[in-house]
């Protein structure tokens, strides 16, 4: 018997990603999409799109099907960037406990929610692991702390009777991602990168990501979390794969955190006046400069979870940015 998903998000990175993954693993997927939302990657599958938005619990009443097999809360505003907190926070936060409320009253039988490795807070040092206590609450970058508080309102739902597991994702990297990662290529190839800066990432494919959502529904265990990492990775060792696909050299000399703080404050003034957000803002000045590390080991374990190099993932995503006209 086919399975129905609804998925929140079904546009952006991951949510895309998630779909395919769906649809390929034999589920029936219902699409939730906003009326402005660009569903170029969505329309060649054989899915059903319906129009809402979490942010209305009504239309989320309306296309949400009574007592669907699952629901992916892939929704989100990932920003870093002060002037949008009021949204960020809104989407994250409210929109949650909307698909939430929706989800008790249809009583849907499972709800996986994607969270982020961002709601741990601002933890360097320590490998973090699902027994990390959280520091989101206080954490100085606000989606940390709005994915923080959108954790609380599945929490809220596991205390009503829903059956939901939370997904922590670390850096996504692969196809359908329109932002981010194009950014990191355009900047190298443009020569705008004099140097690097002396943080690390955890990058993991979105591939991968997408497949232990799915194996999420069968094996993730209720009111359990779940950390999706992968490489870690230095961002010289990252530019450095980014290079040899493009063909740039990487500068070798690390870039002291105030000259990046004095650029994004200048891009930040700019954006005053573009209203448009900056590529570099002080909250990711802050993550550009801090390592970061976490451990997989019980998403590979129970859900199964791995992911590959970093030079398979950014090879992936570069191909599929030569032929969406990225590249």
């Amino acid at each position: 018997m086919t399975r129905t998903a609804y998925v929140t998000g079904s546009t952006g990175f991951l949510g895309v990603n998630l779909v395919h993954a769906l649809v390929e693993d034999g589920w029936h997927v219902i699409a939730l999409r906003r009326r402005s939302s660009n569903t170029r990657d969505l329309n060649p599958l054989d899915i059903e799109q319906v129009e809402g938005d979490v942010l209305d619990l009504e239309s989320l009443r309306r296309t949400l099907p009574a007592k669907v097999d699952a629901v992916f809360n892939v929704a989100a505003d990932t920003s870093m960037w002060s002037r949008l907190n009021e949204r960020q926070n809104r989407i994250n936060i409210d929109g949650t406990r909307n698909i939430v409320q929706a989800a008790l009253e249809k009583k849907v039988g499972r709800f996986i929610h994607t969270s982020s490795i961002g709601a741990f807070g601002n933890i360097h040092g320590p490998v973090i692991s699902e027994s990390t206590p959280s520091r989101g609450r206080e954490a100085q970058i606000n989606y940390y702390r709005s994915k923080y508080f959108s954790e609380l309102e599945v929490d809220k739902g596991l205390a009503q009777g829903l059956d939901a597991v939370i997904l922590n994702p670390a850096q996504i990297v692969g196809r359908f991602d329109y932002h981010y990662t194009p950014q990191m290529f355009d900047s190298l190839r443009r020569g705008l990168m004099p140097g690097m800066p002396r943080g690390s990432m955890v990058l993991g494919h979105a591939r991968d990501y997408a497949h232990a959502h799915v194996a999420a529904f069968s094996k993730g265990r209720t009111g359990e979390r779940y950390i999706l990492g992968g490489v870690h990775a230095s961002f010289h060792e990252v530019f450095n794969v980014i290079g040899e696909l493009v063909n740039r050299n990487v500068p070798a000399r690390p870039l002291p955190p105030v000259a990046l703080n004095c650029i994004a404050y200048l891009l930040e003034t700019v954006s005053l006046l573009t209203r448009q957000e900056p590529m570099l803002t002080r909250e990711k000045v802050f993550l550009l400069n801090h390592p970061l590390r976490v451990s997989s080991a019980k998403a590979e374990r129970e859900l199964g979870f791995t992911t590959c190099s970093l030079q398979e993932m950014f090879s992936d995503c570069y191909r599929w940015m030569q032929q969406a006209g990225l590249a």
